[in-house]
């Protein structure tokens, strides 16, 4: 059975609207409702591989699509939105802009107009824009400036990389693929800015150094649920921008045979791995830390997309295994990193305290919140066993086709992020007792929803194919297309 994405905005706007008038009392349960139905229109939609198109009005082309990124993406969402709910009960109207968030990230991942892929790009945002500002810390008028300045300068670069696409092309409309195919005809300077504006976007919002420092500062000032959700959601859009967008611009256009693009975006995700990892290190703040380890990940996305434009189907095995350990990566990340924010916060809750120094020896006091610690920190680490090692080691192996020897500086950033990850559990959960903190307790029911990210993390690091057989139908024609 098949339903068209168009009923599937519909429903979601309906949950919306009931949020609202029922005045976001009952919006932490429809929150859950609504990740359940974007779930449920994944898997139903699994058997088949479709535009769903509900027409068109004037340039504008009302064109929604299903691939095997936007699927693993929307999959990534239903278990944010369920993780979110279970885990926090906050003010009703943070739930509510949760939900419009959520509506905002669908559209992104699914149309296929590029008009409709900046309108909704702008709305994320809203939500993420008054979560901070609203209920964030002590600097949060601060860190929502920075963040909303940062990312809507990326966001008018693309406006512009768009405009000049339909203008320079003389297209009808703003059909991606309609202004993708053209882009080889216009002169190359108009091409040059294209390419410049999508990956300056991109850049911003995965994030890669420079383009990074928004990213502390809103994590750390966001409330523990604004966070969970900003980090494990926001930086896919950057993610899903380089991967489905930026990659065929560039390999319709006529630098599709230079290398020069490919060894910058290569060069950035060293830089940023390596970057993140030694400034990570002299983080005082478990929060400000884990923001740079989430840079880190993503960094592997850049080395991924500029490996992957490098290769330009020269090597296919190598292509594979950096796009799909790129996806992988995804969602990976996503569910890795809400875990781990959401036992920071269960560990502040319970010591009253953030500060590395402050802690110690909770593994004593605290025995199963030390153990979920220790276990989410293990998989971003990426030890075998967990998901955060599938994606990486494919990325790494799909890597050696063009960086050889070079990959050294990969595994240097690698052995890093071990090292502060290794250095903040010995100080915390590990050696002698604070005895400061006095009697510390955890709550139960945070210490259980933390069960539900583990087991996912664990499925996927032991059976990966799981991800692949899910979306076999979509990697179908989808294989044929990377080659």
């Amino acid at each position: 059975m098949t339903f068209q994405l168009s009923y599937l905005f519909l429903i979601l706007t309906l949950v919306i609207v009931a949020s609202i008038i029922a005045r976001g009392k009952i919006a932490r349960y429809l929150t859950v409702l609504f990740s359940a139905l974007v779930f449920m229109f994944v898997v139903l939609n699994n058997m088949t591989l479709t535009n769903f198109d509900y027409g068109s009005l004037s340039i504008l082309t009302l064109s929604f699509q299903l691939n095997f990124v936007s699927s693993v993406l929307l999959i990534l969402i239903s278990f944010i939105g369920v993780f979110v709910s279970l885990r926090y009960s906050s003010s009703p109207g943070f739930f509510v802009l949760l939900q419009f968030l959520l509506f905002s990230l669908i559209g992104i991942f699914t149309t296929r107009d590029f008009i409709l892929f900046y309108i909704f790009w702008e709305m994320v945002l809203i939500p993420s824009f008054f979560a901070i500002g609203i209920w964030g810390g002590s600097n949060k008028n601060y860190a929502a400036m920075k963040f909303f300045i940062y990312t809507h300068v990326g966001s008018v670069f693309m406006l512009l990389a768009i405009f000049t696409m339909y203008f320079t092309e003389g297209a009808s409309n703003f059909s991606m693929a309609t202004l993708i195919s053209g882009i080889n005809a216009i002169p190359m300077a108009y091409q040059s800015f294209i390419i410049f504006g999508f990956l300056f976007a991109f850049l911003i919002k995965l994030p890669t150094i420079p383009l990074h420092s928004w990213l502390p500062d809103a994590y750390v000032e966001a409330p523990s649920e604004g966070t969970v959700f900003i980090s494990a959601l926001l930086s896919k859009m950057g993610a899903f921008g380089l991967l489905v967008i930026f990659s065929p611009i560039f390999m319709a256009s006529s630098f599709a045979g230079s290398t020069a693009v490919p060894i910058a975006l290569m060069a950035l995700g060293v830089f940023s791995l390596i970057y993140s990892a030694l400034v990570a290190l002299y983080q005082k703040d478990l929060k400000r830390m884990m923001s740079y380890a989430s840079i880190g990940h993503m960094s592997f996305i850049t080395i991924a997309v500029g490996g992957f434009l490098y290769l330009n189907g020269s090597n296919p095995l190598a292509s594979q295994l950096l796009y799909y350990g790129a996806v992988f990566q995804l969602i990976s990340h996503g569910i890795i990193i809400a875990m781990v924010f959401a036992l920071v916060d269960t560990l502040e809750k319970a010591t009253g305290t953030r500060q590395i120094p402050s802690l110690g020896g909770l593994a004593r006091k605290l025995p199963v919140l030390s153990f979920f610690i220790l276990t989410a920190f293990l998989a971003s680490v990426a030890i075998p066993g967990f998901s955060g090692f599938v994606g990486e080691i494919s990325i790494l192996l799909g890597s050696y086709a063009v960086l050889k020897y070079y990959l050294i500086f990969v595994l240097i950033g690698v052995v890093l992020t071990a090292s502060y990850h290794v250095f903040a559990l010995q100080r915390t959960i590990f050696g002698p007792y604070n005895e400061f903190l006095g009697d510390i307790k955890a709550k139960k029911e945070d210490l259980l929803v933390a069960i539900l990210p583990l087991a996912i993390i664990f499925l996927l690091g032991i059976y990966p194919a799981l991800l692949f057989h899910t979306f076999n139908i979509y990697l179908m024609p989808f294989l044929g297309g990377i080659h």
